[in-house]
């Protein structure tokens, strides 16, 4: 049984049920199993879901605003999401950005950092797994169009030959939006190689690489501009169309660069939630706020911007029966000693 004195401590003290229980990126390996009570936020979760369902149908992107006061528990919610949904999509965490100039490449960097990260249950990274999924999707796309074609024995071909089939199958699928098709069709190949896995990992993430890297890449340069780093982002969304959507959760907000006057740069971010929502294909974007932040800001956001937000969910804080269960749980059991 619970220790019920322990958690009317907890209550007088006020304690956020939510504190110490995980830590902040979902990706981060965690000391003990997250705990999980199905009835918090369990309307969010519903919503969410089924706007990640329309995303992976018509592959438009959306975009969701999850508000709600602190210690409400929106960051719990963001890996709960991905742990009950990650079999269905691709999920990257980004934290807050410390210079707008430098947005795309830290929008770029961590989602690559969570790509490369194995999801429960799963042998491969989610980075490999989607890899799987586009050359699968581009399988079925060539039966359809009749091309006498065996995608999968693309990853037996030499480099070039590679990269040549997959610009040829883009080009008949009516599809010439590729950013740089021969280096990122090469650096897709790249990764099929163990050698060079971890160095394609880093060139897509915008690292700043060695002459001796790169030559063993066959690049010339590093993704070193907002541009470039904005079009390779695309480039997931433009090769996996037909595969799972990437959710795009971007959290503790409150901590984002700054502009001149000391106010949040938020505008920042909506004018790159704008440009993917308007470009890009098979993304959701959830973007995680405290709601006297979102309440204080959301009118200096240019209304154009805010017209991309599909939805605003607001969190409640959860009741004292669920504070109850989360406390039961994370409460540490008493050790046992063997005579």
């Amino acid at each position: 049984m619970a220790d019920m004195a322990s958690i009317d401590d907890l209550i007088l003290r006020g304690t956020n049920p939510f504190d110490n229980l995980r830590s902040v990126n979902f990706w981060h390996r965690q000391k003990d199993p997250e705990p999980m009570v199905e009835s918090i936020h369990q309307d969010a979760m519903s919503v969410i879901e089924a706007t990640l369902e329309q995303v992976a149908r018509d592959h438009y992107t959306r975009t969701i605003i999850l508000d709600g006061d602190s210690g409400s528990g929106k960051t719990y919610l963001l890996g709960r999401l991905k742990r009950a949904l990650n079999h269905r999509a691709f999920f990257v965490y980004i934290p807050p950005f410390p210079q707008s100039d430098y947005l795309w490449r830290h929008i770029l960097r961590y989602t690559v950092d969570s790509l490369v990260q194995v999801p429960s249950g799963q042998k491969y990274s989610q980075l490999l797994l989607w890899l799987k999924s586009v050359l699968l999707a581009l399988k079925q796309r060539s039966l359809k169009d009749r091309i006498k074609e065996n995608i999968l024995d693309l990853l037996q071909t030499d480099r070039q030959q590679f990269i040549k089939r997959l610009k040829d199958l883009y080009k008949q699928a009516g599809s010439n939006s590729i950013y740089n098709a021969d280096k990122f069709f090469g650096i897709l190949h790249d990764l099929t190689d163990a050698k060079l896995y971890p160095l394609a990992c880093e060139w897509l993430r915008a690292d700043d690489l060695s002459e001796e890297s790169l030559e063993a890449l066959r690049l010339k340069s590093s993704i070193d501009t907002e541009q470039a780093a904005r079009e390779v982002l695309a480039n997931f969304g433009r090769v996996a169309i037909n595969t799972q959507p990437i959710v795009l959760c971007f959290d503790q907000l409150e901590s984002i660069a700054r502009l001149p006057d000391g106010t949040l740069d938020l505008q920042s971010l909506f004018n790159v939630n704008t440009k993917i929502h308007d470009e890009d294909k098979n993304f959701l974007i959830i973007i995680s706020i405290l709601t006297n932040t979102w309440e204080h800001y959301k009118n200096r956001i240019d209304q154009s911007h805010r017209a991309r937000i599909d939805r605003e969910i607001p969190l409640r804080l959860i009741n004292l029966e669920q504070a109850e269960s989360l406390w039961v749980i994370a409460l540490p059991r008493p050790t046992v000693v063997s005579c």
